[in-house]
């Protein structure tokens, strides 16, 4: 009697070009099974070939193997066996094996291997199974493993692993991965630039990249921004228990360390550009300064035209139903206020000496600190040199020699841009004793003859918040502390006392509170 011959598929994978240099060819996996069916008198129905990953069954062509099982169910061609080569041709997930496996079990079907395949007669098939399933997924971690061991050493010696960001291209030197330019290197340096120069958005700047060509999400353009891969260095991330580290790259920086620097810097708000045009700062000089009392909104302004034609300018709240302000009203509202700023030059002259000794005291922890930062500065420098002379001398290698120097170049970067910005900042109060408070003298004066934009600098050195109205006249404004230091002189000046009292209560008055220092505007 002439038995049944037994329906199957052959399914062969591979998912990278190593594989095949190791005899897991697609040709290979075919053949080898193939024979294994003839030697088993089995009828081979189909054969599939798959590259993908194993690391679960979404394989385009395994759902073609599932949906012809499904439709040869009922027909003399119903599928009995899935015949593969080994089971890491299979799957690298135990816990998926077992559940693709049940998975086929119910449409009739079982897998079968070439090698490693189980005697399901076995007390310990399932067992034995499990091992057999386990062991893919035990080689994929540790090939995983070593990839990111692999990757993490070669960062560390400067080489770039991974896709090259925009900019750059993979390129190997000798044996070593790392980047050189490509065609889009200009534009990114110059996208850098731009963010550098605080003019432009970074949104403009990312719309202006992809009008010359490039294709960049918000998140993609700002990832570059924060990539130190363009200043010519890697960064190296926590493994093992080392910490991240940044580290001199073999490629060439796209960008300096300073705009780099400068470019997050904007980006996050720290450097602002201030250059801000308004074509209508002589015709609205207070929009920006005023504020609605009923919604605390800033107040917009805008030129409605009367029945006659004539154009009446006003601020007004963006709400529906608050009051508008024409701007002869509030113009003349605000010179009133300026006009309480203002203080004779007799006044002036004859305490500036209290001034300035109160006004030294803010500034005194910024010189302590600009100091203590060169005294950093000069050691750091020191230590460079000697760990030269370590090197010189043979105490130390190569390779620590140019991680000590790194480490202290990047310090040094850091404490010298550091003292940059300090020494470029200047005290508030000596801002305004030496350069704002003669103005005072003739506050009002100044303020009708200057242009609108200038107008805006002065309400801003006056005003630390902005103003409103009440009751139809602008309400008692907050002033700048050095404006605010002006003020409460004023009052102890006006008192009737001698002149060794005046400066008694000065001293009290302007002196901040234990443990404050005054506010800078």
């Amino acid at each position: 009697m002439q038995h049944k011959m037994k329906n199957v598929i052959i399914y062969s994978r591979v998912s990278t070009d190593e594989q095949a240099q190791m005899g897991h060819s697609l040709d290979y996996q075919e053949e080898t099974i193939i024979r294994h069916c003839t030697f088993k008198n089995y009828n081979v129905v189909k054969c599939f070939q798959e590259d993908y990953s194993a690391k679960d069954f979404e394989r385009p062509e395994w759902k073609k193997i599932l949906a012809f099982i499904k439709s040869s169910q009922k027909t003399s061609l119903a599928i009995e066996s899935i015949v593969i080569l080994r089971p890491d041709r299979y799957s690298r997930n135990l816990i998926l094996s077992f559940t693709e496996t049940t998975k086929l079990a119910g449409l009739g079907c079982e897998v079968e291997f070439v090698e490693g395949q189980v005697d399901d007669s076995s007390p310990d098939a399932l067992l034995l199974q499990a091992i057999g399933y386990a062991l893919p997924q035990v080689e994929n971690s540790k090939i995983s493993r070593r990839s990111k061991e692999g990757s993490h050493k070669a960062r560390k010696s400067g080489c770039f692993t991974g896709i090259a960001p925009k900019g750059y291209k993979n390129f190997r030197l000798d044996t070593k991965s790392t980047l050189e330019f490509n065609e889009d290197a200009p534009l990114i340096r110059e996208a850098f630039e731009r963010m550098a120069s605080g003019t432009y958005s970074a949104d403009e700047i990312r719309r202006w990249l992809n009008s010359r060509g490039m294709t960049l999400s918000k998140n993609t353009f700002l990832d570059i921004i924060r990539n130190v891969t363009y200043t010519g260095k890697i960064r190296v991330k926590e493994f093992n228990g080392e910490p991240e580290q940044i580290v001199q790259g073999l490629h060439p920086a796209l960008v300096s360390d300073e705009v780099f620097a400068t470019a997050n810097d904007v980006l996050k708000g720290r450097r602002r550009n201030m250059k801000f045009k308004d074509d209508k700062a002589d015709l609205y000089p207070l929009k920006g300064h005023l504020r609605c009392p009923i919604h605390g909104r800033t107040l917009s302004a805008y030129g409605s035209r009367s029945r006659s034609g004539k154009i009446h300018h006003y601020y007004v709240c963006t709400k529906n139903r608050c009051p508008r302000y024409p701007i002869d009203y509030a113009h003349s509202e605000i010179e009133r206020l300026l006009g309480e700023v203002q203080f004779s030059a007799r006044v002036i002259k004859s305490y500036r000496s209290i001034l300035e000794r109160i006004f030294e005291a803010e500034d005194s922890s910024r010189v302590k600190l600009i100091q203590n930062t060169k005294d950093e500065i000069q050691r750091l420098k020191q230590r460079k040199n000697h760990i030269q002379d370590e090197y010189m001398d043979g105490k130390i290698s190569s390779l620590e020699y140019q991680e000590l120097k790194m480490t202290i170049d990047t310090k040094v970067f850091e404490k010298e841009r550091s003292l940059k910005e300090m020494n470029e900042e200047l005290s508030p109060y000596k801002e305004y004793l030496n350069r704002h408070v003669p103005a005072l003298e003739d506050l009002t004066s100044l303020y009708q003859k200057v242009d609108g934009k200038t107008k805006k600098q002065i309400l801003s050195c006056i005003f630390s918040e902005k103003v409103h109205f009440e009751n139809g006249k602008a309400a008692a404004p907050t002033y700048t502390p050095p404006i605010e230091v002006l003020i409460n002189a004023r009052g102890v000046l006006e008192g009737s006392k001698n002149k060794k009292e005046v400066i008694s209560d000065l001293l009290c008055t302007l002196a901040p509170s234990p443990g404050l220092e005054p506010g800078t505007p």
